[in-house]
């Protein structure tokens, strides 16, 4: 019967086995780069894809309109849904003068588009949501007229306790309270101010305007002129 090699070779074998170097299959590292390359280059497409499609921004509101914000004159452009700006900023402001819900905000979202549209059925404009043309002329006519004068003091103070500087821009009127918002517009230019003084005295004026605000509305002559006024009450 067979019994196997002799102990002393048994011995050897074994050591023999025991030394010899293991082999291990290890993957294909070029193939392997190749599949993390391939990764990399999916995730960057559609990191490209996202931002190129405008994805949802803080400014643009989530609405999926064009999201730019400007400092754009308010009659300057069309404004609709996505839009974001100061001119949208002013829309708020005569919209919630004229008694319209919206936010004071630089955003043309939903609520706007609303409002907008609610404005426009109220005054027989087409009904689109989009502030063109036609539907700002209608909103400008919704600010009463009045007379308005300038001026300058320049390190007084207020009757609503404020120093007045060269940069600032306020309003005086006799009786609105001290803080109150208000759009003033004079020949297509527009500013938001607050009353912070008390005045003017003179008959049939209504408004003065700090030196900084008269040049923002380029008003610049010596008397009385006629502006546009809604006070957000």
């Amino acid at each position: 019967m067979y019994e196997g090699m002799p102990r002393p070779r048994a011995g050897t074998e074994y050591r023999r086995r025991r030394s010899e170097p293991t082999t291990i299959r290890r993957p294909d590292r070029i193939a392997f780069l190749a599949v993390v390359m391939a990764v990399i280059g999916m995730i960057a497409a559609a990191t490209s894809a996202h931002a190129s499609g405008g994805g949802t921004s803080a400014r643009s509101g989530g609405t999926g309109g064009s999201g730019s914000c400007q400092e754009a004159r308010f009659g300057a452009r069309a404004l609709k849904v996505g839009d974001c700006g100061a001119d949208v900023k002013v829309l708020h402001w005569l919209l919630k003068a004229s008694s319209y819900g919206v936010p004071l905000d630089k955003d043309f979202d939903r609520p706007t588009d609303d409002s907008v549209r609610a404005f426009q059925h109220r005054h027989h404009v087409h009904a689109n949501g989009v502030v063109g043309k036609s539907t700002r002329r209608k909103i400008v006519h919704t600010m009463p007229r009045s007379t308005a004068t300038w001026y300058a003091m320049n390190g007084s103070r207020t009757a609503c306790g404020k120093t007045l500087r060269a940069s600032t821009i306020g309003v005086a009127h006799r009786t609105l309270p001290c803080g109150t918002k208000v759009t003033l517009e004079y020949h297509g230019r527009y500013v938001r101010a607050r009353v912070i003084d008390r005045g003017p005295y003179a008959r049939g004026v209504r408004w003065d305007l700090t030196k900084r605000t008269a040049d923002k509305l380029h008003l610049t002559s010596a008397g009385a002129d006629t502006i546009r006024a809604a006070p957000i009450r």
